[in-house]
């Protein structure tokens, strides 16, 4: 069966990745402490990406994605939301070494550049909200004229 990884940048099971992948997939989240402890997230984040996972009811692992993914996967395709993530980035570029991997992304609410930090709210809006406040056809011209 194939899956659906839900990572903390897209945790909804209303992501365009559940149109993509179809009926007969299995959503999955994986806490990851080590990335956690290296992004020095605070209890509070830690409690709100928690409860935003718990509140889903999929299962719930608890590990590195690039370990687990393909474990669960056994083979079939693992599906995952499009972020600006480096940290998931560099995961999905893992996995697509051994597995197909599709990652769809959802319409944009802002131009968000590759480099932007999404580690702190308050830096990442600075970068968005250019954009965000902008009519959606706009932005979508935007965001395809932006280097």
């Amino acid at each position: 069966m194939s899956i659906v990884w839900v990572h903390e940048d897209a945790i909804t099971l209303n992501h365009p990745v559940f149109w993509t992948a179809g009926p007969a997939v299995q959503p999955i989240f994986i806490w990851d402490t080590e990335e956690h402890d290296r992004r020095a997230y605070s209890l509070k984040r830690r409690v709100f990406i928690y409860e935003c996972a718990h509140d889903l009811d999929i299962p719930i692992y608890a590990g590195r994605p690039c370990e687990i993914l393909p474990v669960l996967a056994a083979g079939e395709t693992i599906y995952t939301a499009g972020t600006p993530n480096l940290y998931v980035l560099d995961v999905v570029a893992d996995l697509r070494k051994s597995h197909d991997v599709t990652v769809v992304d959802a319409p944009q609410l802002a131009h968000i550049p590759a480099n932007t930090d999404t580690g702190r709210f308050f830096r990442f809006w600075n970068r968005a909200k250019k954009s965000a406040l902008t009519h959606s056809s706009e932005n979508q011209i935007e965001t395809a004229t932006a280097p």
